[in-house]
């Protein structure tokens, strides 16, 4: 008798045991912390850092407690998370931390003296950047003939791949026409296959033996407006009617993300962005909203959280263009190029030497930055792409 009370007593605590360390296990997954200040189980939220490049240290509140990529785990309140690297400027931001919930904190860093490469050296005009942001078209002029230059490139029409290749193996440029071609205007078909080069109609992916004049490039023209407009429409139609309701007659300048999660634009008049997830989405960036958008200035709606960012006045944000992250923009003034992230937080400075024509353009990478610029004047007359090395 005694024998079989202690087995069921054995069996009793054994399943206790298990019972007690797998609800150990689930609580402390879920965020809950013993406080030995307060005595008691207390719930917490978990913090998870990431930079690019990785190895930054993570401050938070000024205090250091690790390196990135890591998560956290934090009492639910506000705090200021710094994540900075040598030879590299820091990114802030402020973050709500709640009980039983898992936020991110995505830090891009910047280069404090970005390195650059040069990627033409016989002079380049008309650059230009294909709709899906994979090839840049340019023309090679001729040039005068000079014993204080390196030999020059054939002159032309050239288009570089802006796609990274496995094992760091880029194709170079290649040339898709040969000749002089001063003054071209180049414009892009929407499918990025096609250009049209004032009145020659080119394909974008090899050597046009002969140019052909269109014979009629209004007709070419409107037929790639047609499908860009269409492209837009399709984007548009996915949102919720209410929100299309307001960016058809409240907005204009509507540009999507290149993962199409996010998009910014001009307000024309007053509106207020209606509601769409309710209740909010727990663990959603904890940057200030503002539903309520006003003409002239500049927002950015995230589709998946449901929140509205105002990004400042079109004077002073525009022109600004996507990175290929989906999280961050370029905005380019008259003297700088900057970065900033897609909420309007952390502007900073990502290059800040001479450049020509405000062109800077992204590699599909989101590690380089393109621009059109002159490093030495003195000894040449003639602009140049190079490329700003963001990593």
């Amino acid at each position: 008798m005694v024998a079989k009370i202690r087995s069921i007593l054995i069996s009793f605590i054994t399943l206790c045991i298990i019972f007690g360390v797998a609800a150990a296990v689930i609580a402390y997954g879920r965020g809950y912390r013993f406080s030995f200040s307060q005595k008691s189980l207390q719930t917490t939220g978990l913090l998870t850092v990431t930079s690019e490049p990785s190895g930054a240290q993570i401050f938070i509140n000024s205090k250091l407690k690790t390196a990135t990529n890591a998560t956290v785990s934090l009492e639910p309140e506000w705090y200021t998370i710094t994540v900075s690297k040598e030879g590299f400027q820091a990114w802030e931001k402020k973050i709500r931390v709640q009980g039983e919930v898992v936020v991110r904190a995505d830090a891009l860093l910047l280069p404090t003296n970005p390195s650059l490469t040069a990627i033409t050296a016989s002079g380049v005009t008309s650059p230009s950047l294909s709709p899906d942001g994979s090839k840049l078209i340019y023309v090679i002029p001729n040039q005068k003939e000079s014993t204080t230059t390196l030999p020059t490139t054939r002159p032309g029409i050239w288009v570089l791949d802006l796609v990274d290749k496995p094992l760091g193996l880029n194709r170079d440029a290649r040339q898709i026409a040969r000749g002089n071609f001063p003054n071209m205007t180049l414009t892009w078909s929407p499918d990025s296959k096609q250009i049209l080069a004032d009145n020659y109609l080119l394909d974008s992916e090899n050597l046009n033996e002969s140019l052909i004049p269109v014979s009629n490039i209004k007709l070419v023209q409107n037929e790639w407006n047609d499908i860009k407009m269409l492209r837009e429409k399709e984007k548009l139609a996915t949102l919720p009617s209410d929100l299309v309701a307001i960016a058809t007659s409240s907005v204009k300048l509507v540009e999507f993300s290149p993962d199409e999660s996010k998009f910014y634009y001009e307000a024309t008049r007053s509106a207020t962005i209606p509601t769409i997830i309710n209740p909010p989405l727990i663990g959603a960036n904890s940057t200030d909203e503002i539903r309520a958008i006003k003409p002239g200035n500049v927002y950015v709606y995230d589709i998946k959280e449901d929140r509205n960012y105002a990004l400042g006045t079109s004077q002073s944000i525009l022109p600004m263009q996507w990175l290929p992250t989906s999280r961050h923009f370029i905005l380019v003034t008259k003297d700088k190029i900057e970065i900033m992230d897609f909420d309007g937080t952390n502007r900073r400075t990502a290059y800040a030497g001479p450049f020509w024509d405000a062109f800077a353009v992204p590699w599909t990478s989101g590690g380089k930055l393109i621009i059109l610029t002159n490093l030495n004047p003195s000894a040449s007359e003639v602009n140049n792409l190079y490329a700003v090395n963001l990593r």
